[in-house]
């Protein structure tokens, strides 16, 4: 089936909002061209004047690269003359060249700049953040990122095995699909147009649990997941990787870095990704080509300017593909449906082509402040054409199918601009952080229906007749603008003491042209937020924390009356422990929240057409989430959540009192990893995992039960290189993720359900150098 043109009136409607948007878009990055400037002319007066000294620690976003190689005298953080030195150690002076650098061992991460926008060590941040770097998802050959997410605490996927054209996922009980995901801090979703970022291409993924709107407006009330993008290295790495493995699969893959002159000055990255392959479900395939090329120019030791882009396209399965309850979950009175039954149509079109540009710079000023000017536009073009299920006939057999094509183009402009002071006031030590960052998004939506015959679930016939989806049932143009200006002040004292204060402003617009109707419809909605916290640190490596932060999102459209919705609030109060002793290679948090959503539609009890926001619910639990290396060679992630999920207020007696659906109340995962370090088995190495997801329900009044399950994983891999000096750098790894192959549901509506993934092995022969 083709893709019919946008008529050329669709088209002419939306030029005026293009134009203003380019206009919009197009003075973002003033900020940082002007600071170029200066830099690039402080660079030359540095060519004829003594060189200053070097800067003080420096924090968010961190800049992946390490000084040039051309020295200068270092210097300390300013203090007053008149004051005693603290008995405090001094900041840190110097900065690591990578986010690895930053890690501990192996798994072990220190430092997160997603929880304060700064620097911050975790152990120091009042709330619950957890780190994935570079070296779990290798040892673990995560394909997405909701896969590097599964061994997070408070964190449940429920990408379906039939349609991975997003990740889904939730934290703490609320979904954290669109507006719970950054890319280096900027948020770069439409309404409905939401990329999907290639792991192969991250440095790591940074876990905010809680509201977090101080940092990052609008945002969903259980947490965010921040990408971090792989950037350039100041030492050469190259890296490349052929990969098979179930389901026809075959990928290659590599990432090349290093500077490209002598002095360090100009630095590059050039990650790839290839891939042709099949999947568990019958006609569809899992196909992707990626490429992220970087750049990173340092003028001198102060000035830093990165630029990050990337390209990609997908090819997968259709969006609802529906596989119904009776013969799955419950009963059928014609038997059990086969696993993995497709009842969609095969042949028709659905992918992505989407691909961002953007830049981070950064600059000290002097030995207390430094700006940053962050920057990233983002392109998404998802088609999609499914043969959807609708309804299951009394027969429980025919399944009634309608056909739709849409089409989603979304475009955002994402800036986030800020200052940060690091001063002393005799021995308490202060950091300050304020900024503004503007977001615009553009999308342009299109949905058509047509006729599609009926399928028989149990022995479906595909090359039946099908028409066209011709009938518009949806055409719009729509237009968001947010600006939000924020303030942060940590505070540490008396060397134990830290101490956590921010607040943000948020204005947001939005208006949404009906091009079926000829109509415009616009909101406006305004927010303030707060997060405030305090963590002390004891000699022995425990430090206890308490917080409590807020968020909003900004719910579109209007009620039966015409009133616009207004925005969803989330707060959340969090106690909880830290344990780091100094000098160990282990990280582990305990912290028990309690978090509420409010302004929950409901049904009007005095007109069903009606949604009211007067609905509330609660998340109230326990986390666990440690990661260790306890010895050379050992690598442990551990976590354990229990989420008590209610809906606390609702005009619907049935969902009263209840679990909202597809949310389980336990999780728990562990994995594993062992590489021996000496001997005869020197280079080999295992790993093995176990996740567990509780029962889940299907329905609001909890009456249908999602069962629960545990899937196994595991690895094996060797270093070639101890073999022969000439296979140095070389290493082949067998991974099987569902290694029971266990069938299980990630969840079910009152209709139908979706299938978790099946067994799945890959092997991949990787050579470094």
């Amino acid at each position: 089936m083709t893709t019919p043109p946008r008529s050329a009136e669709l088209i002419d409607t939306r030029q005026p909002a293009l134009r203003r948007g380019r206009r919009l878009a197009a003075t973002l990055p003033m900020s940082a061209l002007l600071l170029i400037g200066a830099a690039t002319d402080d660079a030359r007066a540095q060519a004829v004047a003594p060189a200053p000294s070097s800067p003080a620690a420096s924090a968010l976003p961190p800049v992946v690269v390490s000084a040039p190689k051309r020295s200068k005298p270092k210097r300390t953080a300013a203090r007053p003359a008149a004051t005693v030195a603290p008995a405090t150690p001094p900041r840190q002076t110097s900065r690591p060249s990578t986010a690895r650098d930053a890690d501990g061992p192996g798994f072990v991460a220190r430092t997160s700049t997603t929880g304060t926008k700064t620097d911050t060590p975790l152990i120091e941040t009042p709330q619950s953040v957890s780190v994935i770097n570079r070296q779990q998802m290798d040892a673990q050959n995560v394909q997405s990122v909701t896969d590097a997410l599964r061994y997070s605490a408070g964190v449940v996927v429920t990408t379906p095995a039939i349609s991975q054209r997003f990740d889904n996922f939730s934290i703490r009980g609320f979904d954290a699909s669109s507006t719970g995901i950054l890319r280096d801090g900027l948020r770069g979703t439409t309404a409905q147009a939401w990329p999907k970022t290639e792991p192969y291409g991250l440095e790591r993924v940074e876990v905010l649990r809680g509201p977090s709107s101080v940092l990052y407006g609008q945002n969903a009330p259980g947490g965010l997941a921040n990408l971090v993008t792989k950037r350039p290295l100041d030492t050469p790495f190259h890296e490349v990787m052929l990969q098979g493995g179930s389901f026809d699969r075959l990928q290659g893959q590599f990432d090349l870095s290093g500077p490209i002159d002598k002095d360090g000055q100009f630095l590059y990255r050039l990650t790839g990704l290839a891939r042709d392959s099949n999947t568990q479900f019958k006609a569809i395939p899992d196909d992707k080509l990626f490429i992220a090329p970087a750049f990173t120019w340092r003028p001198d030791i102060d000035t830093t300017l990165t630029i990050l882009t990337d390209y990609s396209h997908e090819k997968f399965g259709p969006p609802r593909p529906y596989i119904p309850i009776q013969g799955t979950l419950l009963p059928n009175k014609n038997g059990q449906l086969p696993r993995n039954q497709f009842l969609d149509q095969p042949g028709l079109d659905n992918d992505r082509t989407q691909y961002s540009a953007g830049y981070l710079f950064e600059r000290h000023l002097d030995d207390t402040f430094t700006m940053r000017s962050n920057f990233r536009y983002g392109h998404v073009d998802l088609l999609t054409n499914t043969a959807s299920g609708m309804s299951l006939a009394a027969d429980q057999r025919t399944l009634n199918r309608a056909l739709y094509q849409f089409r989603i183009v979304g475009d955002t402009y994402a800036s986030d601009n800020q200052i940060q002071a690091d001063w002393w006031m005799g021995s308490t030590q202060f950091v300050s952080l304020a900024g503004v960052d503007y977001r615009r998004s553009t999308e342009d939506y299109y949905l058509n229906s047509g006729r599609a015959p009926s399928i028989d679930i149990f022995n479906p016939v595909y090359d039946q007749p099908i028409g066209a989806a011709t009938a518009p049932m949806a055409s719009t143009w729509q237009t968001s603008d947010q600006v939000g200006i924020y303030g942060q002040q940590q505070i540490k004292f008396d060397g134990r003491w830290v101490l956590s204060l921010g607040g943000r402003q948020d204005w947001s617009n939005t208006a949404t042209d009906n091009r079926l109707k000829g109509s415009t419809a616009t909101q406006d909605d305004k927010a303030f937020t707060y997060r405030a916290g305090l963590v002390y640190l004891s000699d022995v490596g425990l430090a206890p924390y308490i917080g409590y932060s807020t968020s909003f999102s900004p719910v579109l459209g209007t009620d039966f009356y015409g009133q616009p919705y207004k925005p969803t609030t989330g707060r959340q109060a969090e106690i909880g422990v830290k344990f780091q002793p100094a000098g160990a290679t282990s990280f582990v948090t305990m912290s028990v929240f309690d978090l509420y959503q409010e302004n929950v539609q409901t049904t009007d009890p005095n007109n069903s057409l009606n949604r009211l926001q007067v609905g509330e619910v609660r998340s109230r639990g326990f986390e666990l989430q440690g990661v260790a290396n306890p010895i050379a060679g050992l690598n442990l992630v551990a976590s354990y959540t229990h989420a008590d999920l209610t809906v606390t207020k609702s005009n619907t007696a049935a969902e009263l009192g209840n679990r909202p659906t597809g949310l389980p109340a336990d999780t728990a995962s562990l994995w594993g990893d062992y590489t021996f370090q000496s001997g005869p088995l020197a280079g080999f190495g295992a790993g093995f995992g176990m996740r567990y997801v509780g029962e889940s329900f299907a329905d609001s009044a909890n009456t249908i039960g999602v069962p629960s399950y545990v899937l196994f994983d595991a690895a094996l891999h060797y270093d070639l290189g101890q073999l022969h000096r000439d296979l140095k750098g070389m290493r082949l790894a067998v991974n099987a993720t569902n290694l029971t192959n266990k069938q299980y549901y990630v969840s079910c509506s009152t209709t139908s359900c979706n299938a978790g993934f099946d067994r799945s092995v890959i092997a991949g022969l990787r050579y470094r150098w």
